[in-house]
């Protein structure tokens, strides 16, 4: 039986799919919403981060966060 481990940063590719954004948009989102970091010569963005952007968004559109259904 496999373990899968989640990872806690995705690259930037995987994170403009994650929320579902094209990948020049994307860029512009780290450039002040989305933090990002490098690690060697990888930039890298955390999961967590990119939740709690769709959240904000989510909750500046008028939707309840599902925590709270």
């Amino acid at each position: 039986m496999e373990k899968t481990i989640e990872r806690a940063a995705l690259s930037i590719e995987e994170g403009f799919v994650y929320i579902g954004v094209g990948r020049a948009h994307f860029y512009r989102l780290m450039e002040g919403e989305i933090p990002s970091f490098h690690i060697g010569r990888r930039r890298l963005v955390r999961k967590s981060d990119l939740d709690l952007f769709l959240e904000r968004r989510l909750a500046a559109a008028g939707y309840e966060s599902k925590d709270n259904v």
